[in-house]
């Protein structure tokens, strides 16, 4: 088990690094350069967000659009609304219209497999026209049957101006007089409207819209117009899930296909049984145009907005740049500053192409060729101590000098040394000065580890000490050499 543990630990990509400080107070090095950058990249990134999101919210993005031809078997389509409306051309208050007189009757015929099953008179509807006159508004009912592999309209309809007789009209109706009938048909215009109500979706938003075709089709004695009407339809697929999800689907009319003809009123009383003026036969095509409307998801969502803001943080490659940079000139001049503690009073001053030309001490002005040459030398010894060969090189050396005057036994012994917690416990064992050889207190007290062993070559320590402005020198040996080397800053 504790194998199969440790395989899974290798495998772990998600494992985060020991990160070492550099300093104590910043485990990675920032500037204000990379603050003010930052805020900006993320301030844009952030308004750039939400200005996607808006505009999702809002539907302005375009969805993505296919089109292709697709043979329906009209399942999903919507005829139960007022798809077709017939009324007179009115477009004079004076004239007669021919249905509220009753010089013409509108007749709807339905066929099946080619022949005719219902026949009924069509009543003028409430509903009032540009004109001012009323609609007729006719059920639709199409029917299909596939045959071969081929669906075939079976099921149509037609819609016959006719003459008004009274077999047609109901109890208590009469039709109009023959004075009416021939000043209807010594108009100057006598026309038929035919309107067709399409329904199409709005590609920005899949919001349903509506739109109108008109066909005329003239009234006169000796003719029958036919308007042979096809109307076409289209297949809707919209995919507007947020992520994941199943399509929806809409079918609707949305326009049409007319062939007119014109016959004799003999040869249309012959086809039909009725003395007509005008025949409207409605059925509908087989094939129509499938469109998927493909609407942005969470998904392009965040891929749009990802994109610009990957772009946007290439400039943090950059900013690591010069950051890697002033943190190495950083380091590099506190390491100098460690060696000669004047060095951090150095002020240098630099042209606009970023060249030293002026260095002062203590407001002494330096020499500025000497200041270079030294700054170089310096700067090279430095680099070469940062690197953790030379580090690891430095710690071999300095055991070797204490080896040259400890032994080998006495080395081995530091291991088990250490700082006591006696100070934590609740009864204090006191220490015999008479215990090591007659050593006094105050010697005894030198040689045993304490607190201040910890730090007593820290930064921290340099810096209060430098503060203080006063170095205790308790060896005698050892003051020429502090004399010589101490400096005040």
């Amino acid at each position: 088990m504790s194998l199969l543990v440790k395989h899974i630990k290798k495998i772990d990509f998600f494992g985060a690094p020991l990160v070492q400080q550099i300093d104590q107070e910043q485990s990675i090095y920032k500037s204000i350069l990379g603050g003010v950058i930052t805020l900006l990249i993320c301030s844009a990134s952030l308004l750039y967000t939400i200005w996607v999101i808006y505009l999702w919210y809002t539907n302005q993005f375009s969805p993505k659009i296919s089109s292709s031809v697709y043979v329906s078997n009209f399942e999903l389509l919507d005829i139960n609304y007022d798809l077709i409306k017939i009324c007179y051309y009115k477009y004079e208050e004076n004239l007669i219209d021919p249905f509220e007189a009753k010089v013409l009757l509108p007749l709807i015929m339905y066929t099946e497999n080619y022949t005719f099953t219902e026949t009924k008179v069509l009543n003028l509807t409430n509903e009032i026209t540009y004109y001012g006159n009323r609609y007729i508004i006719p059920q639709m009912r199409l029917g299909f049957t596939e045959i071969n592999g081929v669906l075939i309209t079976t099921s149509e309809m037609y819609i016959q101006i006719v003459k008004c007789t009274p077999e047609l009209l109901g109890e208590g109706e009469q039709c109009a007089s023959e004075e009416i009938s021939n000043q209807f048909f010594s108009q100057a215009q006598n026309i038929i409207i035919m309107q067709i109500k399409n329904k199409q979706l709005n590609s920005k938003d899949g919001s349903m819209q509506s739109s109108v075709q008109e066909f005329f089709v003239q009234v006169e004695k000796p003719n029958c117009y036919t308007l042979n009407t096809f109307l076409q339809s289209s297949f809707y697929e919209v995919k507007d899930s947020i992520l994941f999800g199943s399509p929806k689907y809409y079918e609707y009319v949305n326009g049409a296909l007319i062939q007119p003809q014109t016959n004799t009123v003999e040869y249309c009383q012959q086809a039909y049984g009725d003395e007509t003026y005008a025949s409207l036969y409605i059925v509908m095509k087989g094939n129509q145009i499938k469109t998927i409307l493909e609407y942005p998801n969470a998904g392009d969502l965040l891929a749009n907005i990802g994109s610009i803001v990957s772009v946007l943080f290439m400039v943090r490659h950059i900013i690591v740049f010069f950051n890697s940079y002033f943190l190495n000139e950083k380091i590099i001049n506190e390491m100098i500053s460690y060696y000669y503690p004047q060095f951090s009073l150095i002020k240098t001053h630099k042209n606009w192409k970023q060249e030293i030309v002026n260095v002062t001490l203590q407001k002494q002005t330096l020499d500025l060729n000497e200041y270079k040459r030294f700054y170089e030398d310096i700067r090279s010894k430095i680099e070469q101590k940062l690197t953790y060969v030379n580090m690891l090189y430095e710690m071999s050396r300095i055991y070797i000098l204490i080896r040259s005057s400890k032994s080998i036994d006495e080395i081995k012994k530091c291991h088990s040394l250490g700082v006591k917690l006696g100070h934590l416990r609740q009864t204090t064992l006191g220490i015999d000065p008479f215990s090591k050889c007659g050593l006094s207190s105050k010697e005894l007290e030198d040689q045993i580890l304490n607190d201040e062993d910890i730090g007593i070559l820290s930064l921290h320590e340099r810096k209060k000490q430098f503060k203080i402005n006063n170095i205790v020198d308790e060896e005698p040996e050892l003051i020429d050499f502090y004399d010589l080397n101490r400096i005040k800053l």
